[in-house]
């Protein structure tokens, strides 16, 4: 929160008191990359951002409701996809912005054995840490990882984050000692406090992370928002700061035609 007060509060020193201001809701796993693109094109095209992050299902669920959200980057395609059939966002602004990974991260450098497969279906492994699969991409492709590698805890060790934001906290605050996050979050904050021990399993093992962003029609200021999507989609220093944070970037065939579904 500190952070995020302090991004705000670094727009508004650097922007005219006439700057727009773009109201951004994000999947809490793209939060602190949104952060660090927000400090790159802010300052430069006079833009203050206000960012909400949570749960895509959250998220989702006020911007049905009416939120007052100018842009939803979204930690899936399907919520972005249903924005658009229910008049809530702009069809030909969709585009996927990253691809996301999923880690299995303990901060603890010697907690994650390299049989990790194991070490999660021993009786005495730790709790593990998921966010809601119900309300989370993230939590749902832990799901499929756990179905695909056969690993089986019990029910009572798995503690769920109503998104992969509280997940990750869970994990750093040491109420579990391991947890299924997104890549990105354990690289940005292995950035700050040196690496711990992970574990990555194969990308065949869940559905892909198809990440999207969207237009909202509550936007106040259209074209303010449209140039900052395509400054992510487009630009060369937006793609770096996302691949260098734990992203895949979009292949071209990932954003083929998005702009006529």
């Amino acid at each position: 929160m500190q952070r995020l007060l302090a991004v705000l509060l670094l727009l508004l020193a650097t922007s005219p008191a006439t700057a727009a201001e773009l109201r951004v809701a994000v999947a809490a796993n793209f939060n602190a990359t949104l952060e660090r693109l927000a400090e790159a094109y802010g300052p430069t095209h006079e833009v203050a951002f206000s960012i909400s992050s949570g749960s895509s299902g959250k998220h989702f669920a006020q911007i049905r409701q009416g939120a007052p959200f100018d842009l939803f980057f979204s930690a899936d395609d399907r919520r972005s996809a249903d924005l658009v059939a229910s008049g809530h966002a702009v069809a030909d602004s969709r585009f996927v912005y990253a691809e996301g990974l999923l880690a299995l991260w303990s901060p603890d450098p010697e907690r994650i054995p390299e049989d990790a497969v194991a070490f999660l279906n021993k009786t005495d492994a730790p709790r593990i840490a998921i966010a809601n699969p119900r309300v989370a991409p993230y939590g749902a492709a832990a799901e499929a990882v756990m179905a695909s590698y056969g690993i089986t805890p019990d029910p009572g060790r798995l503690v769920t984050g109503q998104s992969i934001g509280q997940a990750f906290n869970f994990v750093t605050t040491g109420n579990t000692e391991v947890g299924f996050v997104a890549l990105s979050q354990l690289i940005t904050h292995e950035r700050q406090y040196g690496p711990g021990s992970r574990w990555i399993p194969a990308a065949e093992s869940y559905p892909p992370i198809v990440q999207e962003a969207v237009l909202l029609r509550a936007a106040r200021d259209r074209q303010g928002a449209r140039a900052f999507l395509d400054w992510v989609r487009e630009s060369e220093a937006a793609r770096a700061i996302i691949q260098s944070d734990g992203y895949r970037l979009p292949s071209p065939a990932a954003n083929r035609d998005h702009r006529d579904r």
